[in-house]
């Protein structure tokens, strides 16, 4: 679900580069140049594919800010649920230790003498 999210994401986000390049600004930009110009012969007339444009951007801009925190929601409750279970992971390793598996030095008992048996 996550990846085709995310994939959904990167084709909405290249949709709307394309959309934002081909409205008009100051110099017509691309939608001017697209069809040699033609200002009145266009296929949503003078003003149409201004008006189109610029209400597919506000759209493909609400997509985008609610794709963008879906996918934040999503990521940050498999983040917390993965970090959570490497704690527990943790946890559990340090309860199998019990002690290092190193032998010890056996102890003399009775030939040992203290210091005051020694006075």
């Amino acid at each position: 679900m996550y990846t085709f999210l995310v994939i959904l994401f990167i084709l909405l986000s290249i949709t709307m580069v394309i959309v934002i390049l081909l409205q008009a600004g100051k110099g017509k930009g691309l939608a001017g140049s697209i069809g040699g110009g033609a200002g009145g012969s266009s296929i949503f007339g003078g003003r149409g594919a201004a008006d189109f444009l610029s209400k597919a951007t506000a759209w493909i801009a609400a997509l985008y800010i609610v794709f963008a925190i879906i996918i934040g929601m999503i990521y940050k409750s498999e983040v917390e649920s993965t970090q959570q279970s490497l704690i527990e992971q943790r946890a559990s390793e340090q309860e199998s230790i019990t002690q290092p598996n190193i032998p010890l030095a056996p102890q003399e008992s009775g030939g040992s003498q203290t210091e005051e048996d020694q006075e």
